[in-house]
């Protein structure tokens, strides 16, 4: 019986994904009440409606505008918006998939991938947050299924496949500023690895892949420049510098004593009240902070950052500490799963969620992590020991996620293992590929 079902779903398993995924959404949709807002969304929600007035004149420089753009779209329905992001999430589910299927051409293996992908509790109630995650995850899978599918790290690539990827790029960032380290990564990745073909050839794919990411970032930030001030992406990364200047920051100086002392009165209170807040010492610090010096949220995130700058500079091994710790955390799962109980209409399904969430899935996918790292370094060995020749998609995937957590744990501490999730499928098919080749090792 096993087999024969397992037979009719293999005869058919995009659309067997597809049912299963449709199967679930409905399910939740009927159980829980629909829209989830946390306190981030309402940054969203602000820049939307500047997007949809076409007026970012006074804008605050909070947040990029990829996300809001979704939420524009919608009309500024939030009910709207996470209708969009169910039909996002059945195309994440097509390109998982298919970007599988195309790399391994096993139907099987594939389909295993998108389905262990697909049915984590967080990868689903993330369709229905006003969040980054799922336009995220959908644009970086959709960046690897166009690399993978046209062939982009090989220098034959045609130009208007490189033209839309270098687009995607662009949006990527526009959704999730962090993501800007990409196209760096595939110019160095793809000028290594086809030098031999001669820069007159490369220099065209090169400009093109760099195009629209720099005018994304050059137009952004100088939008912010013009109305608050700074060129930057947000002006958020100044309390995230704080953030991870956190447990070193009784070290300032004391010609900013008054902004020390402030931050370790809230820090003291945090280490004895909620320890689970202390990377968010800053914000519960913001309000007295605002009081004190008389700045506005902009000049107080720059003073911040300048602040936590000087320390990491003064102080290298603290700063790299604290980055390590933040790494480690990006491969957990503390700000994983995101929810409101609240908003499940019947205990039951609340309870089932939850229960499969931390009974199994949480620590499934710190194994898959800690699997990822595991073959990731080995993949690193091989390369190194193959004397840097063995240029593939897969090293590429590596050093893009490997990058990745390197990068958020340099600006970023607490949640950190939100910044996991778009490469969440790319995990997923690196670790299966891994220990299916492991495992036809041991059998010969």
């Amino acid at each position: 019986m096993y087999r024969k079902l397992y037979a009719f779903i293999l005869k058919r398993p995009l659309q067997n994904l597809l049912l299963i995924g449709i199967t679930l959404r409905v399910l939740i949709l009927i159980f829980y009440d629909g829209v989830t807002i946390f306190p981030d969304s309402k940054t969203y929600v602000e820049l939307s409606s500047h997007i949809t007035n076409l007026d970012f004149n006074n804008y605050s420089g909070r947040r990029t505008p990829g996300f809001p753009l979704l939420i524009s779209l919608a009309g500024g329905s939030l009910y709207l918006t996470i209708i969009f992001q169910q039909v996002i999430g059945l195309l994440n589910i097509i390109l998982i998939y298919d970007f599988s299927l195309n790399k391994i051409l096993n139907k099987a293996t594939a389909f295993w991938i998108t389905l262990i992908t697909s049915t984590f509790m967080h990868f689903i109630f993330y369709e229905f947050a006003i969040l980054t995650e799922t336009l995220s995850l959908f644009l970086t899978i959709l960046t690897f299924w166009l690399i993978q599918k046209y062939n982009l790290l090989n220098s034959e690539g045609h130009i208007k496949y490189y033209i839309i990827t270098s687009i995607v790029m662009g949006f990527l960032y526009l959704t999730r500023p962090m993501f800007i380290y990409f196209p760096v990564i595939f110019i160095c990745f793809f000028l290594i690895k086809n030098y031999k073909s001669g820069l007159k050839k490369l220099i065209t794919p090169i400009f093109i892949i760099a195009l629209f990411p720099a005018i994304s970032f050059y137009t952004w930030c100088s939008l912010n420049k013009k109305n608050i001030g700074y060129f930057t992406s947000s002006y958020f990364i100044g309390y995230n510098l704080a953030q991870t200047a956190t447990s070193f920051f009784e070290k300032v100086p004391d010609e900013d004593k008054e902004i020390r002392d402030i931050f370790l009165k809230h820090r003291s209170y945090i280490e004895e009240n909620k320890t689970e807040d202390y990377p968010m010492t800053v914000w519960y610090a913001y309000p007295d902070l605002r009081e004190a010096t008389k700045l506005s949220p902009h000049d107080l995130s720059h003073k911040l950052g300048e602040i936590s700058k000087a320390l990491f500079k003064k102080y290298p091994h603290l700063y790299l500490r604290q980055v390590l710790v933040s790494w480690l955390d990006f491969w957990g799962t503390g700000s994983t799963f995101l929810v409101n109980k609240e908003k499940f209409k019947n205990v039951v399904p609340k309870y089932l969620v939850y229960g499969i969430w931390k009974i199994i899935q949480q620590y499934l996918l710190i194994l898959i992590n800690i699997l990822f790292v595991i073959f990731s370094a080995r993949r690193i060995f091989q390369f190194v020991k193959s004397k840097f020749n063995y240029f593939d998609l897969d090293l590429f995937l590596v050093l893009i996620v490997i990058g990745g957590s390197v990068a958020q744990a340099l600006v970023a501490y607490g949640n950190n293992s939100r910044f996991v999730f778009p490469f969440l499928p790319l995990i997923v098919y690196f670790v299966i590929v891994n220990l299916i080749e492991l495992k036809q090792k041991t059998q010969i």
